[in-house]
């Protein structure tokens, strides 16, 4: 999806605020929700909530765009116009190739052979493929991504970007969001290295 159709996806114009686009996403998902929303009209159930679960995979996905866009932009403001063609991340100085480039210190940190900056993009397009991205703030390096353990708990894995004189590390942690035990933050690290690799791959 590019972002002009998530814009119209969002019912915004161009140009528009990512605060604007946050409160046009809230108020459709509480609209379309297939748990919270209200069927329009007498229909089978399967059918209104399939349908209400499609649509609120549009908004996510929708949504998703226009946080990359922002993040990308580095600025609140959003303009879907003129559209401008993807530019791939330019290769971290002195780094001989992307699968040397990451490296997992332990089991809660990550380091990048990539200035902050670089290694920003990168993460935050690598935790949109492990998770799904809640909240970043760019300027302080943060970054939150919901992940969903397969017949466990949805956790809040938190981000937090560290430069260093050679590399940035990034230090991670993990709470469930449910009433369940918190699992091991480990195997998400591992994906989030692997991930990191191929976004610095071009993949």
């Amino acid at each position: 999806m590019e972002l002009p159709e998530a814009l119209e996806v969002l019912g915004l114009a161009s140009p528009t605020t990512l605060g604007e686009a946050r409160t046009a996403y809230r108020r459709l998902v509480r609209q379309r929700h297939p748990d919270l929303a209200a069927p329009a009209a007498p229909t089978p159930l399967a059918a209104e909530r399939s349908a209400r679960t499609g649509a609120t995979a549009r908004l996510n996905e929708a949504w998703r765009v226009v946080q990359r866009e922002a993040v990308r932009a580095g600025a609140e403001r959003i303009d879907a116009a003129p559209p401008a063609p993807p530019t791939p991340p330019p290769a971290a100085p002195g780094t001989p190739d992307a699968d040397a480039a990451v490296a997992a210190l332990d089991g809660e940190t990550l380091a990048v052979a990539a200035p902050a900056d670089l290694t920003y993009a990168w993460l935050y397009e690598a935790a949109g493929r492990v998770g799904e991205v809640s909240y970043y703030d760019r300027h302080l390096g943060l970054l939150e991504i919901i992940v969903r353990f397969e017949g466990g708990p949805s956790c809040s894995v938190l981000m937090t970007l560290q430069g260093r004189a050679m590399h940035t590390e990034v230090f991670c942690t993990m709470e469930s969001i449910e009433a369940a035990p918190t699992p091991s933050l480990r195997p998400v690290v591992v994906a989030l290295a692997e991930e990191l690799a191929a976004v610095a791959r071009g993949d």
